[in-house]
């Protein structure tokens, strides 16, 4: 039976990656999907942030999501809410 590895480090880390690297403009596009989907479905929506309140910071996490022949099926970005601030 072949096994089948998959290099993680071709995801980037940071949105600064993402930006300088070579599939730049696929990364954007799976940021801009998964943003118009949350405010499409109202997953959250901004507010003015309460007098002596901190933000919660959030961060993107991408992700390659590769098929069952190991090619690259599509690029995923998730924004994520940072709860331990």
């Amino acid at each position: 039976m072949e096994r089948a590895t998959i290099n993680f480090s071709e995801e980037p880390q940071t949105v600064e990656e993402v930006l300088k690297g070579e599939n730049a403009k696929k990364w954007e596009i799976a940021m801009q999907k998964k943003y118009d989907s949350v405010v499409v479905n109202n997953t959250w929506y901004l507010v003015p942030l309460p007098k002596g309140s901190k933000p919660i910071s959030c961060k993107w996490v991408f992700k390659i999501k590769h098929g069952v022949d190991g090619g690259i099926e599509h690029y995923k970005a998730k924004l994520v809410a940072r709860g331990f601030t």
